[in-house]
């Protein structure tokens, strides 16, 4: 299944892209995290979160959209 990737913040630099659709076997947070961390080495060693429709997603949570938000880690302040 094909999901569209939009990045944010330092993950735009990391990937080199401001957004992508990649493949995915499952939609649900683990396997997405799986396959970033394939595509994106870095991502096996950094903290982020994924949105969709603007609610955030845990690593547990089914993917219902074909279009999620990448953020990197929120700091407080």
């Amino acid at each position: 299944m094909k999901i569209k990737l939009n990045y944010y913040g330092k993950l735009t630099d990391i990937t080199k892209k401001s957004s992508e659709t990649i493949d995915v076997e499952e939609m649900n947070v683990m396997s997405l995290k799986e396959r970033l961390g394939e595509l994106y080495q870095s991502f096996k060693d950094i903290t982020y979160q994924f949105a969709e429709n603007n609610s955030m997603l845990e690593d547990k949570d089914v993917i219902e959209a074909e279009e999620l938000d990448v953020f990197p880690p929120f700091s407080g302040g």
